[in-house]
């Protein structure tokens, strides 16, 4: 016997051998599913008997086992079933001789052969010139079987029938002269033999009654072998004949076995069923597979109680295999039989739970000396791996398979198969604890021998090369250094990375599985630990790029969720602990905009690595990674490496790691397999692609910031400006698209602490916005941002007091008498301008006028696809002012001008800078300030009163508080009409006293300019909130009561000098008001009165020792009328020469009745214009009165 069964089990010595031959050449899909069809019908049940008849199939049988038949029935080809194909007279001629020929040469042995033809009905075959014949199945199709399994029952019937006749046959056979049975190596020992001698005799006698034991066994006659079995052998005892005593021993254990372990029924398979074919009958894998670890006890469940009588016990049956294999080793031609008993008692010891013995016993297998091939060498290791499987000890199965696998590429071997090398080295694997995939190796504990799985995998990467399989050898030594890197020293790693490149530059790495040719999958290996991530972070938009909603609703905001209608839940904590598990971020992408990851690395490698090909692996969005490369220093880090990519579409983006390229390998390494990211995967809301502005700005940019929050100060860019103040300049914007969105809205807005004072300073064109609009992909548009450098220009005091400008002006000198129709003298007010010295400026804080603005303007601005869904992007741009003083007024006042109509404002007026200003009052007038130089300047105005508004009271009245600063009494309104009248209206919010509303009014009648031409600067000065004392505004307000006062008959002009009588004579002072107001006034008193001025401060009224008065001083009326006059005439005579003065008041006696007039806005009167009444006030004629008594 030169070939081995290592798929030999007990119960095959009840099992016919039939042998399953394709006679043409068939299709392999087609072909596996008829031969699995076939050899589905292992076991039939013989009707009206309790007996069956068991099959086992073979595809391949060489003659010399089949010469093994009369040594032990079983080994012999009792039947044959031939596959064929013919659609034609020629072809079904070649499948009859074919099928002749096979049967011609198992002709000895055989029982019965089948031909199941197919393509051709027997019909058909008729009509050929070859014809149909009665051993031969016709099918027109492999679809068109049906029947199959019923033909293969028939023809294994058919086998019995035979087998029970040759039985009986032998079992009645009387004859004296029977022939010796002989194993074949004992055929050339026959040669003059005494054929008559009593032991040759017990020799025929005893093999055949051994032989009759074979044919009960396969008859399923058990009980009647075993007794056979043991007459057999008592009878072979006397010839001393050990071979045959063996296979006495033998038969018993089997017949023992299969009564003690009974097999159970193959069960058919399902009609339709798809099959894969290939080796399924290769070895009697497919027939022999064991089930014995599928059983609690270690013995099938349908074993009876109660043993047979003629049987074995489980102890004997090992024994006697022992002695069965003893009398074998006598004889160096039975080794292959030594061996298949070997191994048919470990298949028994495997049932029986017996591990040790089953391995003493294959422990023999490896010690038998039998003339192998390198092939069958290979088989015989391969079924000792097997078999030593069987049993658990998977590191010597492991150890054999390897031994298999360097078979089959011995320096001896001109044809060496690397690939069941390799093929065999995979299956060691599991062996010594090893497996590709390293997701399942652990890393938390040692697992395996190191040493051995290196050298393990280096082979397999051997192998693999030979074979021109680079990916795979990539792929192991990819998983060497990823899982075992820490039991590789660091020369070895070096060869690694060295052989990885050598390979990655025929074949480069893949981030897939690879499946082979046999079926086998090779997971995918992500380089996880070289870079090692350390730390990992998702990098949110900058300000300037993130994405705003427009419209937030109440049922989308996280803080308007609810949990129902209860106040507290049970289930709320549990809600909250559900959020922080969730892996969504916190803030948005944009569709089309780059967005950044950033990873820690650590090279924990012993030589340079460099990790190419880094970049985002997502799921969900279509999304562009953008891959970056970055070189990490021999056991290095934490460095930092920020990734990025670019989504293409709106929706969530789930990121699951991140892609490398190190020494040639395609890594995808996902979080789940990285202990140091605490989620598997993270989720990002990508919105739609949204425009994307460019600032730039004509201005320097600001060097830092001050006042602003510090998210404030983190803007797209920024402007700094130095002005004086008064100073204006523009700041010119040029926003530019570099998106692929155009810009369809845009809109500014300011945010400062300054508050209002920041919208003063900057202002900007809306119309000019929405004229540029819509901003095209990669175009520009220019927006102008006004700067004005507003500020106060009224100077802080330590001590803040205007005593040294008199209230009212002194004259230096007297004036001769004229008449009004004379040349007229100078005035009071002009005198005072002279004689008045400008304040020094100590008492000037100029660093209390310096400030600096710092505001954020932000650009609101959307387009295209996310302005459908309401989102938008926000650009900044910090703006700082420095605003410093130029021109400071530490001092003013209001004097009388020469017309009555007229007042002059004097300031004055200190340059607070380094350079020399020009300051520009009036039509033409200005004068020049040197460095900290302060100047008295005078502007001529005309005098104006200004409404002030009425609240609405409980009562319906209005409540005022208004006057000449001595009084303080509901007003009545009314109006007069003059000329050049202008209406103004301010704004309701600001105060509403009256120095307010008068200090307002003032600042935009007075136009005061500055100009530095060395500086080339220019700029203007407000006079807002100034200070007015009320004998300032007695100055500044127009008169509503119309005078005219004459002297002795004689008119008197506000712009004659004094007048001049002689010491007394009477003097007659005629004085007329006439009521300009729309309405009637109240009770009036009007009044004349001469006092004397000694120009201390001290004033004499009426001094009677002085004056002598004819008649009253005072007339009293009602009422007056609008348009109405009221006269009255005093006569006086002075009695010692001087200068005397006339206080001449007309004075509102009690308030009259208030009209239910609605609150109105200030409405502010220039001069002649409409005045309103003022209850319980006094009007003065002014200039006072002035006669020089000589």
């Amino acid at each position: 016997m030169s070939v081995a069964d290592y798929g030999q089990r007990a119960e095959d010595h009840q099992r016919l051998l039939v042998l399953v031959k394709p006679l043409v050449q068939l299709r392999t899909k087609s072909y596996a599913r008829i031969i699995d069809r076939v050899t589905s019908v292992t076991y039939i049940q013989l009707p009206d008997s309790k007996r069956s008849l068991w099959i086992r199939y073979k595809q391949h049988m060489h003659l010399e086992n089949n010469d093994w038949g009369d040594f032990q029935v079983h080994r012999r080809v009792a039947g044959v079933i031939c596959l064929g194909k013919a659609s034609c007279d020629i072809e079904l001629a070649t499948v009859y001789s074919n099928f002749e020929t096979l049967k011609q040469t198992y002709r000895y042995t055989l029982f019965d052969a089948r031909c199941f033809l197919f393509g051709m009905t027997q019909a058909e075959a008729e009509q050929t010139a070859s014809g149909s014949r009665t051993d031969v199945i016709y099918y027109s199709g492999f679809d068109n079987c049906e029947q199959l399994e019923d033909h293969v029952k028939d023809f294994v019937s058919s086998l019995f029938w035979v087998l029970e006749s040759k039985r009986l046959d032998r079992k009645n056979d009387k004859s004296d002269r029977l022939p010796l049975l002989m194993a074949p190596f004992e055929r050339k020992d026959m040669v003059g033999i005494d054929t008559e001698t009593r032991t040759f005799k017990r020799k025929v006698q005893g093999r055949m009654r051994k032989h009759l034991a074979d044919l009960h066994l396969l008859a399923g006659l058990t009980q009647e072998a075993f007794v056979h079995y043991q007459s057999a052998l008592e009878i072979l005892r006397g010839a001393n004949d050990w071979l045959w005593m063996g296979a006495c021993w033998e038969g018993m254990c089997a017949a023992s076995v299969i009564q003690l372990y009974p097999p159970k029924p193959k069960t058919g398979i399902p009609r339709n069923a798809s099959f894969s074919g290939g080796n399924s009958l290769i070895g009697g894998a497919r027939i022999h597979r064991s089930e014995s670890f599928d059983i609690a006890n270690g013995l099938p469940d349908f074993v009876s109680e109660e043993r047979p009588k003629n049987c074995l016990s489980a102890d004997d049956i090992v024994d006697k295999y022992k002695e069965a294999i003893s009398h074998y080793s006598k004889y160096t031609n039975a080794g292959i039989v030594e061996m298949e008993a070997c191994i048919k008692a470990t298949q028994v010891l495997v049932q029986q739970k017996k591990t040790l013995e089953a391995a003493d016993f294959l422990q023999n297998v490896i010690y038998i000396n039998v003339n192998l091939s390198d092939q069958e060498k290979v088989e015989r290791y391969s079924a000792l791996s097997r078999l030593f499987t069987l049993i658990g000890f998977h590191r010597k199965a492991a150890f054999f398979k390897r031994v298999a696998a360097m078979q089959c590429v011995t320096p001896q071997n001109q044809h060496p198969a690397w690939n069941m090398c390799n093929q065999l080295l995979m299956e060691t694997l599991k062996g010594y604890k090893l497996t590709l995939d390293p997701r399942e190796y652990p890393t938390d504990r040692p697992c395996g021998w190191p040493l051995l799985q290196t050298r393990i995998l280096h082979e397999l990467v051997f192998s693999a090369r030979r074979m021109g399989e680079y990916g795979i050898a990539v792929r192991i030594l990819s998983f060497m250094l990823q899982v075992l890197h820490d039991q590789l020293s660091g020369a070895e790693k070096r060869d690694i990375a060295i052989n990885l490149g050598t390979l990655t530059n025929k074949v480069a790495g893949v981030p897939h599985p690879i499946a082979r040719e046999n079926g086998t999958i090779l997971p995918a290996v992500p380089f996880t630990r070289f870079p090692a991530v350390k730390a990992f972070r998702l990098v949110p938009l900058s300000r300037q790029l993130t994405p705003l909603l427009q419209k937030l609703s109440l049922s989308t905001s996280p803080s308007s969720e609810s949990l129902g209608p209860f106040i507290y839940s049970p289930i709320q904590n549990r809600v909250c602990i559900d959020k922080k598990l969730k892996p969504r971020v916190d803030f948005k992408w944009v569709a089309d905009d780059v967005c950044e990851m950033c990873l820690s690395f650590y090279n924990p490698l012993p030589f340079e690595l460099r990790v190419g090909n880094l970049g985002f692996l997502t799921e969900g969005l279509q999304f562009e990674p953008i891959p970056a490369t970055v070189t990490l220093p021999a056991e290095s880090g934490p460095h930092t490496v920020s990734i990025m990519g670019t989504p293409k579409g709106a929706g969530i983006l789930t990121i699951v790691g991140y892609t490398t390229n190190v020494l040639g390998v395609e890594s995808h390494c996902r979080f789940k397999h990285i202990p140091t990211v605490p989620q598997s995967y993270y989720e990002v809301e990508v919105v739609p692609a949204l425009p994307l502005l460019r600032v730039k700005t004509s201005l320097p940019q600001a060097v830092s910031t001050l006042s602003l929050d510090p998210a404030e100060s983190k803007a797209n860019t920024s402007a700094a400006v130095s002005l004086f103040q008064g100073e204006s300049c523009e700041c010119g914007l040029t926003l530019s698209n570099g998106g692929k969105v155009p810009v369809e809205s845009l809109s500014l807005k300011l945010s400062s602490e300054s508050g209002v004072l920041a919208d003063k300073v900057f202002s900007w064109s809306e119309e000019n916005i929405q004229t540029q609009l819509p901003l095209q992909p990669g175009g520009q548009m220019m927006l102008t941002v006004y700067i004005k450098a507003v500020g106060s220009f009224i100077a802080k005091h330590k001590n803040n007091s205007n005593a040294d400008i008199p209230v009212t002006p002194t004259p230096s000198k007297t004036f001769e008498y004229s008449t009004p129709k004379s040349t007229p003298k100078r005035s009071a007010s002009s005198t005072f301008l002279e004689t008045c010295k400008p304040d020094s400026g100590e008492s000037v804080e100029p660093d209390s006028l310096q400030r600096i603005i710092e505001s954020t303007l932000k650009i609101a601005y959307s387009g295209g696809p996310g302005m459908e869904e309401d989102f938008h992007r926000e650009a900044s741009v910090l703006l700082r002012v420095d605003i410093k003083p130029s021109v400071v007024f530490t001092q003013w006042s209001a004097i009388p001008a020469t017309e009555s109509k007229e007042f002059h404002l004097v300031l004055d007026t200190l340059n607070t800078t380094s350079q020399e200003l020009e300051v520009q009052y009036g039509d033409q007038a200005s004068l020049i300030l040197g460095s900290q130089q302060n100047k008295r300047l005078a502007v001529k105005l005309n005098r104006f009163v200004v409404a002030q508004p009425r609240k609405p009271a409980l009562n319906g009245f209005t409540e005022c508080d208004v006057g000449s600063g001595r009084n303080n009494t509901l007003p009545r309104y009314g109006s007069v009409q003059s000329q050049n009248s202008k209406l103004l209206v301010t704004d309701a919010q600001q105060s509403t006293s009256q120095s307010s509303l008068y200090a307002q009014q003032l600042a935009t009648m007075v136009d005061i300019r500055w100009k530095c031409p060395i500086l080339k600067k220019s700029g203007f000065a407000m006079l807002d909130h100034l200070d007015l004392s009320p004998s300032m505004m007695d100055h500044i307000r127009t008169c509503p009561i119309n005078w005219q006062v004459c002297l002795n008959d004689r008119l008197v002009n506000s712009s004659d000098g004094q007048a001049t009588f002689p010491v007394g004579e009477p003097l007659c002072v005629d004085v007329t008001v006439t009521n300009n107001m729309d309405e009637a006034t109240a009770r009036l008193q009007l009044m004349v009165e001469p006092y004397t001025d000694h120009q201390n401060g001290t004033r004499e009224i009426n001094p009677q020792e002085k004056v002598v008065c004819s008649g009253n001083c005072s007339i009293n009326s009602d009422k007056l009328e609008a348009e109405q006059s009221l006269t009255h005439t005093s006569s006086f005579i002075f009695l010692f020469p001087g200068l005397y003065k006339f206080n001449i008041t007309c004075t509102e006696m009690e308030p009259p009745q208030l009209d239910n007039a609605p609150a109105m806005a200030p409405i502010i009167i220039e001069e002649d214009t409409i005045f309103p009444k003022r209850e319980g006030q006094s009007w003065k004629y002014r200039p006072a009165l002035e006669v020089l008594i000589t």
